[in-house]
């Protein structure tokens, strides 16, 4: 359908568009769809042993068709498959007369490759096709191939590697009274530094981010940068003056608490993020064991905006 290859097309442009930008998308491409993009012809690669990054089961069941030890024609396959496209069975030849053409022991692995080829190349041609020329309306053919492979995939999702917090401490921002030697900042890195795990760090980065990889060239090149601002119940759920900013911003300066009710409040909500401006919102805990409690809950949630 065309309306859905355009869409292909959008989502490809956008995701080259922060492939340009620099910025790190939590997504990994299979190598051969990554090859496609590439258009690298001068690789050789068998689409068989590419397959099980597409779809594992199907691979198994081929390579049950290619070790049975009975009469692979009592299996009653012929060389067509049969899709579902929105909502209609359409039957489609692997070869001229493949539906009438049965599979046998003398032709079973030709089967074989040719279902391989027909998964990962054919079914697929109009949806990569899209997503290929809105990839390259962003950018162009010269510039991918200057890549390879996996440095694209490098490009695009980021690097495998844990996170460095000395320098994502290096280069955080600070915002609403929060400084370096605030309480529940030291709190903060001591928490992520000593008590997270790896896994913890990633789910951290990513709740703040969206991308649960740092980026590649270091937190110095994040923009907007890593911040930290400091939260209360009264900024979140009334317009504030901007002297009352200015006193929110103060008390939170000098680790101070706005009241016993505010207090309370501040302690029983969860840290809630911007990802559009990589920001965290972290209220002004009053123990430790709170803030590592509360943080280690939302970055774990798996809620969207609807976390509060």
């Amino acid at each position: 359908k065309q309306w859905y290859q355009r869409r292909v097309a959008i989502t490809a442009g956008i995701l080259a568009k922060a492939v340009y930008e620099g910025i790190v998308i939590d997504v990994n491409f299979a190598p051969f769809f990554i090859r496609q993009l590439l258009h690298n012809k001068n690789t050789l690669f068998s689409y068989l042993d590419e397959l099980p990054s597409l779809d594992t089961e199907l691979y198994k069941n081929l390579m049950f068709i290619k070790t049975y030890e009975g009469d692979v024609q009592d299996l009653g396959l012929t060389f067509s498959v049969d899709e579902n496209e929105f909502g209609k069975v359409v039957t489609e030849d692997l070869m001229p007369g493949g539906s009438v053409t049965p599979v046998t022991d003398s032709n079973k692995i030709s089967y074989i490759h040719q279902i391989a080829h027909y998964k990962m190349y054919t079914q697929i041609y109009k949806q990569t096709r899209a997503f290929t020329a809105g990839f390259r309306s962003i950018i162009c053919d010269e510039w991918l191939r200057m890549f390879s492979l996996p440095e694209l995939q490098k490009l695009v999702s980021g690097d495998c590697t844990p996170i460095d917090l000395a320098d994502l401490k290096k280069n955080v921002r600070y915002l609403g009274g929060y400084h370096g030697g605030h309480r529940v900042i030291m709190w903060f890195w001591d928490i992520t530094l000593h008590e997270f795990t790896d896994e913890e760090r990633s789910a951290l980065l990513k709740f703040v981010t969206s991308c649960s990889k740092p980026p590649l060239m270091g937190f110095s090149s994040m923009s907007p940068p890593f911040s930290i601002r400091a939260v209360d119940e009264a900024e979140e759920t009334t317009d504030q003056t901007p002297g009352q900013a200015l006193r929110s911003s103060f008390k939170s300066f000098l680790g101070l608490q706005a009241g016993s009710s505010s207090s309370a409040t501040a302690n029983s909500r969860l840290p809630t993020a911007s990802t559009c401006f990589n920001l965290l919102k972290l209220p002004v805990y009053r123990t430790k064991q709170n803030l590592r409690d509360k943080l280690r809950y939302a970055i774990n949630a798996g809620a969207g905006f609807e976390l509060s």
